[in-house]
């Protein structure tokens, strides 16, 4: 039983684990503790906001003093953070896509579930109001037999060769979201994906804008479209069409879409905190993880066949 807020350990502190620990800031029942990351710089900078900071996490398993985990590092390390955090009985927030592959996310898992701790996966799109409110609508049948479920994520710039380097391409770095998205929204299963790239940069395989057509499972049809180069922030939006009716829901979207992801981490990590105090899972898991993941090796493959 855990008195009072929940001391949290955030692993990377790149630009998602800075982002993790604004949000440890805002969110009500927890705090964060403790900063891991193998760069000395930053690992100062950790410690003038008056955390205890480690170089790995085997120093940080040692030393102790925190009661969960969130794991903000190169998506090719999730995996085994994974699995070492739940080895030690922590319960674990990880970014998306908890692996490169559907069968790591089914390995890290797997190993939660074997040491008895929860695993919530950083699909923040489910603690959107506004996406939440329209996931209600289409279960009610506000409008009507759903058609199409168009969704669309596009940064602003490029990332460096270095992130390109851990990723996994666009498909499994940003796509994973998209495919979510799609199955939390309508509740149907991803059959089947044709996806096509263009704008390729380096590595060749990784195009900066693609288009992905998504079968549904006795459900509308889908489609997901990202970009790397757009003229606002980072943005993000979604369109559903039914028989009886269309919402369009630009829910992150120029200026203001920064407010709205702040507001969804610390959502996120209160339903965490939440999950962990009374057992009752409230975001996506390890399941979820691993069919967004195999959605994005499809597609993946798509892209660099073509």
């Amino acid at each position: 039983m855990i008195d009072g807020d929940l001391r949290i350990a955030v692993v990377g502190a790149g630009r998602m684990g800075r982002r993790h620990l604004e949000a440890c800031l805002g969110a009500d029942g927890v705090c964060a503790v403790a900063g891991v990351d193998p760069r000395p710089a930053v690992r100062a900078e950790l410690e003038a906001l008056g955390l205890a900071t480690f170089e790995d996490v085997p120093g940080l398993l040692a030393a102790g003093g925190f009661d969960a985990a969130v794991i903000a590092t190169p998506s090719d390390r999730h995996r085994g953070l994974v699995q070492a955090l739940a080895a030690s009985g922590r319960p674990v927030l990880c970014e998306k896509p908890c692996g490169l592959t559907s069968a790591e996310a089914a390995r890290a898992s797997s190993a939660a579930e074997a040491a008895g701790v929860l695993v919530q996966v950083g699909y923040w799109r489910r603690f959107v109001p506004e996406l939440a409110g329209l996931r209600r609508r289409i279960a009610a049948g506000d409008l009507g037999r759903l058609l199409l479920v168009s969704c669309h994520q596009w940064d602003e710039l490029p990332p460096g060769e270095e992130f390109r380097q851990h990723s996994g391409g666009i498909a499994i770095d940003m796509a994973v979201h998209e495919f979510d998205q799609l199955r939390w929204l309508t509740g149907c299963e991803i059959r089947r994906v044709q996806a096509v790239g263009v704008d390729g940069a380096q590595p060749a395989d990784d195009p900066d804008v693609a288009a992905i057509a998504v079968a549904l499972a006795g459900g509308p049809v889908g489609v997901v479209t990202l970009g790397r180069r757009f003229p606002q922030p980072d943005s993000c939006w979604l369109e559903a069409i039914g028989t009886r009716g269309q919402v369009h829901v630009p829910f992150m979207w120029g200026e203001a879409g920064d407010r709205a992801f702040e507001g969804a981490l610390t959502a996120q990590l209160e339903a965490f905190a939440a999950a962990v105090r009374d057992g009752r899972p409230r975001g996506a898991g390890g399941a979820d993880a691993a069919a967004a993941l195999a959605a994005a090796e499809l597609a993946g493959a798509e892209l660099r066949a073509a």
